[in-house]
């Protein structure tokens, strides 16, 4: 990865929202750690042709959840932030290239206008990160890869609640969806529109 198509291209953070940032410790890298990745590839991108979608969950309306682990016909209680964007970017009105996508399942794509709004812009390339590698960013990936998008899924901003499974879907499963790429390989990338 050597130079990128900024007009091509989006960056996806997956679920850096305070309900789950706030909530779970994730591994091999700390919710600090992934919040600051997160926070350099949005200002990498930022003012660009790129585009940045930040993708929350919202966890009323979270299908996912086998009929038989949960009884939707109890209210599940969430905090009254769970859903509020953490990285900077969210907060940013000057930043004209964000879009906010809310799912309710665990990957992007599914249910929501993602790939929509991509193929509206011209948007082939993606630049995956966030939490949790098993889950969320493991559902995008593969919709993004089976919806034929060129992926680059960002290893140190990126994670999990458990550090065996987050190292096993990028040594065994991301290498087959796309490229597995380090934070430094996006800031030192020479750009073109």
């Amino acid at each position: 990865m050597n130079e990128i198509n900024l007009s091509k291209t989006a960056y996806v953070a997956i679920d850096i929202q305070k309900g789950i940032m706030n909530s779970r410790s994730m591994s091999p890298y700390t919710n600090e750690e992934i919040l600051s990745a997160s926070n350099k590839l949005a200002n990498f991108f930022k003012h660009t042709d790129a585009l940045i979608v930040l993708v929350n969950v919202d966890g009323t309306t979270f299908s996912y959840l086998h009929p038989s682990r949960i009884n939707r016909a109890e209210e599940t209680p969430f905090p009254k932030l769970y859903t509020e964007l953490s990285m900077d970017i969210a907060k940013d009105e000057a930043a004209k290239n964000v879009i906010q996508i809310t799912k309710h399942n665990p990957g992007a794509f599914f249910g929501t206008d993602l790939d929509l709004q991509l193929r509206r812009r011209g948007i082939d390339t993606i630049i995956l990160s966030g939490v949790s590698t098993s889950n969320g960013v493991y559902a995008t990936a593969l919709d993004a890869f089976q919806y034929g998008y060129k992926l680059y899924i960002v290893e140190d901003a990126t994670a999990d609640r458990d550090t065996e499974m987050h190292n096993l879907f990028f040594k065994k499963l991301y290498p087959k969806l796309g490229s597995v790429i380090k934070l430094s390989d996006i800031l030192e990338l020479e750009t073109h529109d």
